[in-house]
């Protein structure tokens, strides 16, 4: 392993968020995830199926209920930078995250059964958020 991060909405101070830790770990290669496969399976973690090329998700559960998601990627390049760099920058600018919030309220009343569209719904604002930071480089 490379790095370890909190990530998601629990990692961001005065964020409305579901008490579920995020957690993002970066590796060397993808030869690394498959090692960890098995490892993170020990203590309890079950593999969550994703289309994301370069990305494994595992979730905890306890009591029926997810407690944690793990994601393994590629530490530095895209899905990590991005990951890190919307969790930054909504710590950085009160303005954005107060946004997120709003959003997150309203795609939460809109779609209280169907991830998939929230989701959908959440990727529009984190993309625009991505493309401001990319600016302030």
């Amino acid at each position: 392993m490379i790095a370890i991060e909190h990530v998601g909405s629990t990692s961001i101070e005065g964020l409305f968020a579901k008490p579920i830790i995020d957690i993002a770990i970066g590796v060397s290669s993808l030869n690394v995830i498959i090692e960890l496969k098995e490892k993170v399976k020990a203590p309890g973690y079950v593999e969550v199926p994703v289309s994301i090329d370069g990305k494994h998700v595992f979730a905890k559960n306890k009591e029926n209920k997810i407690t944690h998601f793990l994601h393994i990627m590629i530490y530095n390049q895209g899905l990590w930078r991005d990951q890190i760099s919307f969790r930054d920058y909504l710590r950085s600018f009160p303005d954005a995250k107060m946004e997120y919030v709003k959003l997150k309220g309203e795609l939460a009343n809109k779609y209280p059964n169907d991830v998939v569209s929230y989701t959908n719904e959440k990727k529009k604002f984190v993309d625009n958020i991505l493309k401001r930071e990319k600016e302030l480089e």
